[in-house]
Formats: structure tokens, sequence, C-alpha cells
């Protein structure tokens, strides 16, 4: 018998277990199931595979309802009842949703002594063994269910462990970090997913865990992106040191509960889904999975693989909810229209699509259009610089591709400031004259529509998937990121029951792209003969 156990008198039939976290995982906790009915939490084959592998830093990509959350949970309190002074935090999307995360660890402390009806010798003994704990680890009175303010916020023990919730969690030192829903965070509140990589995350020295696990949203771009992809590559170079994450990938296959009995039928689509699976992946479902799966997207439609994605990179392919040029996008995505590289036709026109955002946003696209395709060359992005900085990325532009035939700007570029000036004639001083500026359509939505009808013939440059760096290092969108990530705001946002696209950093780009379809509307985008250099740059 160890001290621990000599400690709490285990009963015979137990001595020599509690030295096996894996051992406790599995037979001490109670949760609530998804039908609402106690069980005793056992690890499942994802929660299985996860704690086997667990590293110091861990990134999990995962389809919904795995459990992974629910593991951590458990693990939590765990570490926390046999390890004296452990501390803990949970990070989620809102402080209702972790409290909600908070409540299974508190409902599983407090029925550590559950004993169930007509329970077995085994669940006595188990049953008698919680007890013990609860008896020695007991609740601190300040985090007790109910007096307290702060029992919705903190669950601290005798034995000096506590875990604590947030929306960011910076400042002191956790042993166990577990953020839920980074990639939620990154689209709707970028800000705090910045400050869950920088602050919250160094909360947690080189020998805790670090345990961040999310579906995917918001396409190639945000903080749950770059990490994830990061992860994908220390995981796929072998090395890890303590201080990378190691990648984990759960897809929906990976739950035993998503199949179907009956009659297998699904239609043509999904078929050529399933045989691509195969062949790329390597993926063999068996007819009861295809089943769910045909169902299931029957209801969720093109969320599908973002919530019960097959691969990493079908959660990546995958926008965020109200994205408005999300179904175009994802069909040259099909096609192969995106990314791949393509040489610039030195004898058709070039044009410069602008958009003169507020807070000194300006967006710039390069473009050619000739035939039914439009081909998009290249983009820049960046605020708070002088009109000059701009001027020299199309000089740089132009000694790489050759003379740009016409720069579409805005209604607004003519009026004038309440010095007298206007933007198209401080462009002149800089040297930009081939400037049209494009009449005001009166809604924003034809705009938007003329945009979608020309995406479905375009053909994206890999250049314009590049991201810029910002002085101070973070990474800016690319322009093909701006148009996946472009969507309406959310419901009442507006004031208006109309949907009104949101203004975020994607908006600048996704406008300035909108502002060459209404110029090829109003008929702006004409051949015109420019004077080309004598020697071109390839691409």
């Amino acid at each position: 018998m160890n001290e621990t156990e000599h400690r709490l008198n285990v009963p015979p039939a137990l001595q020599g277990r509690l030295d096996n976290p894996l051992w406790r995982l599995n037979h001490l906790y109670w949760i609530e199931n998804k039908s609402g009915r106690m069980q005793r939490f056992c690890l499942n084959a994802a929660q299985n595979r996860l704690h086997r592998h667990l590293w110091n830093r861990n990134a999990v990509l995962k389809a919904r309802q795995l459990g992974i959350s629910t593991y951590v949970a458990m693990l939590m309190l765990d570490r926390c009842l046999f390890t004296p002074n452990y501390h803990a935090g949970i990070i989620d999307k809102t402080l209702p949703d972790a409290e909600q995360k908070l409540e299974k660890i508190r409902f599983a402390w407090e029925h550590l002594d559950y004993e169930p009806p007509g329970a077995s010798g085994e669940e006595r003994a188990l049953a008698y063994l919680g007890a013990l704990l609860k008896q020695r680890t007991g609740v601190q009175k300040k985090a007790a269910l109910r007096p307290v303010a702060d029992a919705r916020t903190r669950l601290a023990f005798a034995n000096g462990s506590d875990i604590r919730l947030g929306t960011t969690l910076r400042g002191g030192t956790l042993q166990l970090l577990h953020v839920s829903e980074l990639a939620h965070v990154s689209v709707h509140s970028p800000w705090r997913a910045r400050e869950i990589r920088t602050g919250a995350i160094n909360t947690v020295p080189a020998e805790g865990t670090i345990i961040l696990e999310s579906t995917h949203e918001g396409g190639r771009y945000g903080v749950n992106y770059e990490m994830m992809t990061q992860a994908m590559e220390n995981t796929a170079k072998g090395e890890l040191t303590p201080l990378d994450f190691r990648f984990f990938f759960f897809s929906w296959f990976d739950h035993p509960d998503y199949a179907l009995t009956g009659r297998p039928g699904w239609d043509d689509a999904a078929a050529a889904y399933f045989e691509k699976l195969e062949q790329v992946s390597g993926v063999q479902l068996s007819s009861r999975q295809k089943q769910w799966y045909a169902r299931m997207q029957r209801t969720m439609g093109a969320a599908m693989c973002q919530e019960y994605p097959s691969t990493p990179e079908e959660a990546f392919s995958t926008g965020n909810d109200g994205a408005i040029y999300g179904a175009q996008m994802a069909l040259l995505r099909e096609q192969g229209r995106i990314g791949t590289a393509f040489e610039y036709n030195p004898h058709e026109p070039l044009y410069a699509a602008w958009d003169l955002g507020l807070s000194d946003h300006t967006a710039i696209w390069l473009i050619q259009h000739w035939g039914k395709d439009v081909y998009w060359l290249n983009h820049y992005a960046a605020n708070q610089y002088p009109l000059e900085h701009y001027a020299g990325k199309i000089r740089e532009w132009e000694h790489r591709y050759g003379p740009i035939a016409a720069h579409f700007l805005p209604h607004d570029a003519a009026h004038r400031d309440p010095h007298g000036h206007s933007y198209v004639e401080s462009l002149a001083q800089c040297g930009i004259v081939a400037v049209r500026v494009v009449p005001r359509t009166p809604d924003v939505w034809r705009g938007i529509n003329t945009l979608r009808g020309i995406l479905v013939h375009s053909w994206f440059h890999p250049d314009t998937m590049a991201q810029r760096l910002t002085p101070t290092g973070e990474r800016e969108p690319s322009g093909l990121t701006c148009l996946e990530m472009y969507r309406t705001a959310p419901p009442g946002a507006s004031g208006t029951c109309r949907e009104t696209p949101l203004h975020d950093a994607s908006s600048h780009s996704a406008d300035a792209a909108r502002m060459f379809a209404e110029a090829l509307s109003h008929g702006l985008v004409a051949p015109v003969k420019v004077q080309r250099a004598p020697r071109l740059a390839r691409m």
C-alpha cells in the first residue's frame, strides 16, 4: 500500500491503483451523458488517444461532440485532487461556456461518493474511496456551491489546488490551461485571440500542460489557424521541445456513434465524396458511416466541413457563418482556380482597384481581364501610412508587370476635404494619373452580386494568398482570405432586419474587389493602349 492509499485507508480490492492516472480517470469520476443520465466517466477512443500521447503543449482540431472538453475537465479535476498546489485555468469563447465546463468538474467532485442503485461490490468500494477523497480534499468555503460571488469562476480545494476560468486569464501561473473554441474567438474577437496567445499561454511554464481544442472556422486566417498549422509542421518534423505544440486531429468518423443502420442510400455527389476521401486520404468508411454522413449533410449543408470535417484541410477550407462570397470561393477551390501559378498576359491591360477605408485603411488589387475570365494577380493592404507609401507599391508592381492602364477608386475619391484637396489630386501629385472614379452604387448588394458573378470566372494567383506582417510583427489576412472572410453582421447588429456586410479587417480588401466589379458594370473596364516596357519581368 502506498502513502496515499495508507492515508485514505483504501479498500484492499483497490489498493495499488491510485498511482495510475489512467485508472483514476476511468474509475473515479461521474458525468452526465448526452441523455442527461449519470454515468461513470470512461475514456472513449478519441479521449484515450489524446491522453496516451498528451504533450506539454497540445493543439487539437476536431469534429463536434467527441468529448475532448469533458476529458480535459476530468483531467483537470484529477490533477488538482492528487497534486497539492496545482493551478488550472479554463478559457472559452464566452464566460457562460467556461462556467459550464467548471460545472462538469464541480459535478464530478460532488459525486465522487455516489453509489448507484444496485451497486456491485466494486461500485461500493469506489464510492467509499470517493468519500475518503472528498473528506481529504474538501472544497473550500469560498468556492462552495451557493453563497459566494466568485463560486462561478473558481473552484478551490483544501490541498491548495484550484481551477479558475475566464475569457483571457492573463497573469498568474498555471500548470494546466484549457483553451476551448479558439477558432470562434479568432473570427469574432481577434484581439482576444491575440491576448490569449500572448498572455494566457505564457502563464504556463514549459513543464506545464496546455490543451487548445476547437472546431475550426475562419478559413486560412486567424490565431487558431496559425497555431494549428504551426503544430502540424512541428509534429511532421517529429522532434518536439516542451515549448512546441503537438497536433491532434479527430474527424467525425472517430466517433463510433456517428453511424446509422438501415438501407444504405446517398446521392451521386456524396458517393463521389466518399470515393475521393478513400483515394486521397485512404479513409474507408462503412455503409453505416456513409449513411450517417449523407443524412447529416442534408441538415448541415455547407457547414458540414466545419462541424464534421474528414481531414484538416477540409476544416481549413471552410469560411464562417454569413460568408458573403463563401459559395463562390468554395467552388473556385474545387476547380483548382485558387493558388495555381500562372503568368500574366503582357498584351492585355492591367488594372488596380482601390478601397479608401476609414482610419487610413487602404486596399489595392492588381487585376487583368480578358475574354470571360478575371485574373487576380496581386494584392496589398495596410493602414496608417501616407499616400506615397501606396504609390511606391504601385511603382513596384509596374516595374514587375508593366504600366497599369487604370486605377479604379470609389466615388468619394473625388470629394474635396476642408482644405480643398481631393484624393484624386493627391494621387496625381504622387505620379498616379490614370484614375477613374467609379460612380456610387445606391445599394451595396448590387455591387456584391456583380462581384459574385465575376468570381465564378476568376483565377487567383498565389501572390494573392500572401500574408503581410505589420511593423509590430502581427500577420494581416491575405487578399484571398479577406474575400473568404467577408461576411454579414450578426442578426440585429446593424439595428435593422436587413443583412448588412460587417465592417472589419476583411471588409477593405473585399470592398476594393467590389470596386473592380462596379467599374466593369459601368463600362469603365475597356481595352486601353498602354506603352509597354521593352522587357517585362516574368512571374
